[in-house]
């Protein structure tokens, strides 16, 4: 499937927007005769709407010079965003030493390296008028009350936090965290989501996690979108499907996209209990 064919691939699911995956940091996803500009017509020919641009980045460096690197990289995919007219941009914080980082990475040295990069790169966030959009990812930061104190931080409207449930209980985690906890310490300030599966690895059994189709893992998606409806939350929840060794994309993405509407239609009976009737 070619990027083109992805779009048409997301409009057959009845998808209201698609994330996309930046140009420099995910060069492979990209042919030379893709362009950001292609793809806003091709969201707009298919109805969909551009939900989230994604960087790759990694603030937590151990060199200054690389560190102003992977600053200057976000600065980029600010400006790229901003092309495509995405509302928010999705970065990383950074790689711990024992999930992927560098060897002298560790929790405290890695969070003030983030908060350093953050800073750097808010002013121009907040000149294109694109958000962005921290992730729990590669443990800098991991846990909730850890993506909580770099937003606090800076306490700026061009600053929020992207959801992952799936991620807290992951492999990059040195201590799993209950989801919904993290929900309930971020939720005011969750601006985008990514919803995917995880269980106990059968493939790979030196790994933690292994990725699953949605409603077959032990991420407890239903009651986090119950969650998610019962606080109001307005944002984008982009499924994010990484089971493609075990169930490829054709078959699981369909399941996985049924499944997590099979929650919402649920979850909105707690908000509107008069529809119950309808599955009398």
């Amino acid at each position: 499937m070619d990027l083109r064919g992805f779009f048409r691939f997301c409009a057959e699911q009845g998808l209201e927007g698609v994330d996309i995956l930046d140009t420099e940091g995910y060069p492979w996803l990209w042919s030379e005769s893709d362009s950001l500009e292609k793809c806003v017509r091709w969201a707009n020919e298919d109805g969909l709407m551009i939900a989230a641009y994604a960087c790759g980045n990694n603030f937590a460096k151990a060199e200054a010079e690389a560190r102003a690197e992977q600053v200057a990289l976000v600065i980029r995919a600010i400006e790229r965003a901003a092309r495509c007219g995405a509302p928010l941009l999705r970065i990383f914080g950074g790689h711990h030493a024992q999930a992927g980082g560098e060897a002298s990475i560790e929790t405290a040295s890695g969070l003030e390296m983030i908060i350093h990069g953050v800073a750097q790169c808010l002013p121009h966030a907040e000149r294109a008028k694109v958000i962005l959009a921290l992730e729990n990812h590669g443990r800098l930061p991991g846990h909730s009350y850890e993506q909580a104190a770099v937003l606090d931080h800076f306490r700026s409207p061009w600053l929020k936090a992207l959801y992952d449930p799936a991620n807290y209980i992951g492999n990059n985690m040195g201590e799993d965290e209950d989801p919904l906890r993290a929900f309930d310490c971020l939720r005011r300030e969750i601006i985008h989501t990514h919803l995917k599966d995880v269980g106990p690895p059968v493939r790979d059994l030196k790994r933690r996690r292994e990725p699953y189709v949605a409603g077959q893992g032990i991420t407890p998606l239903r009651q986090i979108i119950a969650a998610m409806v019962k606080s109001g939350y307005k944002g984008f929840c982009a499924l994010e499907y990484e089971a493609s060794q075990t169930t490829p994309e054709r078959e699981g993405v369909p399941a996985s996209l049924d499944f997590l509407k099979k929650c919402r239609e649920a979850a909105l009976l707690q908000i509107r209990p008069s529809e119950a009737t309808a599955i009398r």
